[in-house]
């Protein structure tokens, strides 16, 4: 539903696929994202900041996959619908995208913080998830 509505209102894009972009941007997201992890073990880490880390590491490797399908999109939920229909081979649930997006939100919006508890119900599933998209991007840039 939220894809139609989308497509209906003409928020996706066609977009170019540039290699060396894509290369470039996910150099920076791996590095993004060991350094996201490597936060976890600090003393006293915040959540909140490891929290919005791993979503612009997942967004924005949502993003670079669209590229691979000439499409692209500013509304976040239009990018995890276009990834859950166009990339079903991922299994990526949709309900835990919006339960991640709708916690950025809040926390960016509202002023809600991100508790460890919230953290630690998501971890694995956002861990999981950004990998699965880093190795994705990796492996579209090979084949092209």
């Amino acid at each position: 539903e939220v894809y139609d509505d989308l497509v209906t209102r003409g928020l996706y894009e066609e977009a170019h696929f540039d290699i060396d972009e894509v290369q470039k941007v996910l150099s920076m997201l791996e590095e993004d994202f060991s350094f996201a992890q490597r936060l976890k073990n600090t003393p006293k880490p915040s959540w909140r900041v490891i929290f919005n880390a791993y979503y612009d590491v997942l967004r924005e490797g949502c993003d670079q996959l669209m590229r691979c399908k000439n499409q692209k999109t500013s509304n976040h939920q239009g990018v995890f619908a276009f990834i859950v229909l166009r990339f079903g081979e991922l299994e990526l649930d949709w309900e835990l995208l919006e339960r991640i997006r709708t916690l950025r939100n809040e926390n960016k919006y509202r002023g809600a913080d991100v508790t460890q508890q919230m953290w630690k119900s998501i971890e694995l599933s956002f861990q999981l998830y950004c990998s699965t998209v880093l190795e994705e991007i990796e492996k579209r840039i090979e084949e092209k």
